[in-house]
């Protein structure tokens, strides 16, 4: 009788053993979806619909919509990197308490522009999403550095 209980209880165990990495995985496939951009696909959707094509543009301009330089721009045509933060030396001097001396910089790559956050302390944002990697940047896109916002226009 011992024997079998035993028996049964190894099962059980190798059976939540089996459960807790079906879930294991199943989990790390959807943050590796998610972090991707993909959704998972959904057998027998109703309504699948193409969007219609649409093409981005490349950002020309940076435009201050919100804090101590409002209204302020930036042509980024001629540009090769550009700084953003406090220190004088920044391609884009910001007048906030909340931005760090090198707050962020802009990157052009293969007539792309990227936003790349320099290690500040209250981070920058892109379109409410903290920035921890170069992120492609679009036009309409809103960078916030700290109360400061900015716009990328075409």
């Amino acid at each position: 009788m011992e024997a079998i209980v035993f028996l049964l209880s190894r099962i059980a165990v190798l059976v939540l053993l089996w459960f807790f990495i079906w879930m294991t995985m199943r989990g790390l496939r959807a943050d590796a979806n998610a972090a991707s951009g993909l959704r998972p696909v959904r057998a027998a959707a109703p309504a699948m619909r193409a969007r219609p094509f649409q093409r981005t543009q490349t950002p020309h301009q940076l435009l201050v919509t919100a804090g101590p330089l409002a209204g302020s721009r930036m042509n980024l045509d001629n540009s090769r990197e550009v700084t953003i933060g406090r220190a004088d030396d920044s391609a884009f001097v910001l007048d906030d308490d909340y931005a760090s001396a090198r707050h962020a910089r802009l990157l052009p790559r293969d007539g792309d522009w990227f936003l790349e956050d320099l290690d500040s302390r209250n981070g920058t944002f892109l379109n409410g999403q903290r920035v921890d990697a170069p992120e492609k940047l679009e036009t309409g896109m809103e960078i916030r550095i700290g109360r400061t916002t900015l716009r990328l226009q075409p």
